[in-house]
C-alpha cells in the first residue's frame, strides 16, 4: 500500500523537488540565447492574444517551434509572471513525464511489481541529471518529451483491438510534440506508420479519418503562430544541415561558429548508455537482458523509433546532450524487464549488495547533477550580473552593439536598443559614437572569420575603442569614438 502511494505521489514529489531547487539555487530557468528567445516569443504571443500588432523577428521564428512559448503564454494569461510561467511549464512537464513513464511501463510489461516501477521511475529517470536539468530550465525539452511520451502511450493503446479511440489522442499529442520540438517527428513517425497500418488492417478507416481531422485541428495553433513567416519547415536547419558524413566528424563549421568535440557523432549517440548525466548503471542491465524482452510488436516499434531518431541526430552538425533525453527514456522503457529481474532477484538473494548498488547509483547521479548544472547556473548568474552592472550605465534608448549575451540582456533591459553583431556586417556610419559590448578572448576561436569577429575587427580598425567599464565574465563596455 505504501509503495502504491509513493508511486502515485512521485510526479508531485518531482515537481516539489524542482521548485525547491529553483528557489534554493536562485535559478529562474533562463540561460543562453535559446531560453531567452523562448521568453521573447511567449511575450509576443500574449501581446498577439491581447490584440497587439505582430511583426516576425529574427531566425528564431523559423527554427524555434511554438509549442513551448505558447504553453508559457497560456500560464501568463492565468496570472503568472512571464519568467515564472516559462519555468513552471518545465516543472509541470517533468511531473507529467514521470506519470507517463509509469503508465508506459504498465502497458509494455503488465504484471511487474510496483516496487520495481517505483525504483525505476525514481532512480534512473527522476534523479537523472539530464531529467533534473530539463525540469529546471526554460526550454522545450521537458514539455516536448512529455507530449512525445503521451503520443507513444496513446499510440500503443490504439494498436489494441478495443482501444481504437486512443488513435485520436495519439494524433493530437504527436502534433503537439512535433510543434514543440521539430526533431521529435523522427521519433514519432515510425509509431504513426505502425498504428495507421494496424488500424487499416483491422478496417478502422473511420478512426483513421477522425485522426486525420484531429491532426489538422491540432496544427491550427502552429499555423497561427507561424503565420506571416516567409520560410517554412522545409527551410529548417534540421533538414538543411543534415549529412551522413557528420556521423564520422567531430569538428563542424556552421552558422553557429566552429564547433569542436572530443568524439565523433557516431560515438556521441551512445552517450545515453554510459554517460554520468544519464545513468551509469544502464550498461550493467544488458547482462540481465533476454532476447524475449523485445518480443512484443510494440517494443519492436519503439526500437525502430529509437533508431530513426538517432539517425536524425547523428547527421546534424553539432552535439547536444539534451537532444538525447528522448533516446534515454525510450531506452529505459526497453530495458525495464532487465531492471525488474535485478530488483526482484537482487532483493531476494543479495539484499545488501542490491541496496549498495542502488545507493552508489544515486550518489553518482547527484554528484553528476551538481557538475552538470554548474555551467547553466553560472551562465544565468553572468547574465543577471551583466544586466545589473549595465543598468546604471545605459540611459533608456541607448544603442548597444553586442553578441552572445545581447539576447539575454534584452530580457532584463527592455528599454535598450540592441544591435546583434552576428546578423549583419555593419558600416562605419552605423557604429560611430555608439557603445559596444564584447569579450574577444571568449569569442575568438568559435567565431573566427564570421560576422561577430569581423565586426569586432572592423571596429578596431575604424574607431578608437574607449573602455568604459570591465564587467563580469571578462566582458568590456566600449565607446566607439572617431580615431582623430
Amino acid at each position: 500500500m505504501q509503495t502504491r502511494h509513493l508511486l502515485r505521489s512521485l510526479p508531485f514529489l518531482m515537481m516539489a523537488l524542482l521548485a525547491s531547487l529553483a528557489v534554493g539555487l536562485h535559478f529562474n530557468g533562463l540561460y543562453g540565447q535559446d531560453a531567452h528567445e523562448y521568453l521573447r516569443q511567449s511575450r509576443v504571443i500574449v501581446g498577439r492574444l491581447s490584440g497587439q500588432a505582430w511583426v516576425p523577428e529574427g531566425l528564431g521564428e523559423v527554427d524555434f517551434a511554438g509549442g513551448y512559448p505558447l504553453a508559457g503564454a497560456w500560464l501568463q494569461m492565468r496570472g503568472l509572471e512571464v519568467i515564472v510561467a516559462m519555468q513552471a511549464v518545465s516543472v509541470l512537464s517533468a511531473g507529467a513525464v514521470l506519470w507517463l513513464f509509469e503508465r508506459l511501463l504498465r502497458l509494455l510489461t503488465p504484471g511487474t511489481s510496483q516496487r520495481s516501477r517505483l525504483l525505476y521511475a525514481a532512480l534512473p529517470l527522476a534523479l537523472s541529471p539530464m531529467m533534473i536539468r530539463a525540469g529546471l530550465v526554460s526550454m522545450s525539452d521537458a514539455l516536448g518529451l512529455a507530449l512525445a511520451m503521451a503520443a507513444l502511450w496513446q499510440g500503443l493503446r490504439a494498436m489494441e483491438p478495443r482501444q481504437a479511440s486512443a488513435l485520436i489522442w495519439a494524433a493530437v499529442f504527436a502534433v503537439l510534440a512535433v510543434t514543440t520540438r521539430f526533431a521529435l517527428a523522427a521519433l514519432l513517425l515510425p509509431m504513426a506508420v505502425a498504428v495507421a497500418w494496424r488500424m487499416a488492417k483491422r478496417g478502422g478507416w473511420g478512426w483513421l479519418a477522425a485522426a486525420a481531422g484531429a491532426t489538422l485541428l491540432a496544427c491550427l495553433p502552429h499555423f497561427w503562430l507561424k503565420n506571416g513567416i516567409e520560410t517554412g519547415f522545409l527551410h529548417h536547419s534540421l533538414l538543411q544541415n543534415w549529412s551522413v558524413a557528420h556521423f564520422f566528424q567531430r569538428s563542424f563549421h556552421t552558422p553557429s561558429g566552429t564547433l569542436h568535440y572530443t568524439l565523433p557523432n557516431g560515438v556521441y549517440l551512445l552517450f545515453p548508455l554510459a554517460h554520468p548525466v544519464f545513468c551509469l548503471l544502464l550498461p550493467g542491465l544488458f547482462g540481465l537482458a533476454k532476447r524475449t524482452d523485445l518480443h512484443l510488436f510494440s517494443k519492436k516499434i519503439l526500437l525502430v523509433c529509437l533508431a530513426v531518431y538517432l539517425l536524425l541526430l547523428g547527421g546534424l552538425p553539432h552535439q547536444n546532450l539534451r537532444y538525447l533525453l528522448p533516446t534515454y527514456v525510450v531506452l529505459l522503457l526497453l530495458m525495464f524487464p532487465a531492471w525488474d529481474r535485478m530488483v526482484s532477484y537482487g532483493f531476494y538473494f543479495f539484499p545488501r549488495l542490491t541496496r549498495g548498488i542502488l545507493a552508489a547509483v544515486v550518489s553518482v547521479q547527484l554528484v553528476s547533477a551538481i557538475f552538470f548544472m554548474a555551467p547553466t547556473l553560472a551562465r544565468c548568474r553572468l547574465e543577471t550580473e551583466l544586466a545589473a552592472e549595465l543598468r546604471p550605465l545605459l540611459p533608456p534608448g541607448t544603442t548597444l552593439f553586442a553578441f552572445d549575451v545581447d539576447v539575454a540582456l534584452r530580457s532584463y533591459l527592455p528599454d535598450i536598443q540592441f544591435k546583434n553583431l552576428w546578423q549583419h556586417r555593419y558600416e562605419r556610419d552605423d557604429m560611430a559614437g555608439e557603445l559596444l559590448l564584447f569579450n574577444e578572448p571568449a569569442l575568438r576561436q568559435q567565431w573566427a572569420g564570421q560576422n561577430p569577429m569581423l565586426n569586432w575587427e572592423f571596429a578596431q580598425q575604424h574607431f578608437r575603442l574607449q573602455p568604459l567599464r570591465v564587467l563580469s565574465g571578462g566582458w568590456t563596455l566600449y565607446r566607439m569614438e572617431p580615431p582623430f
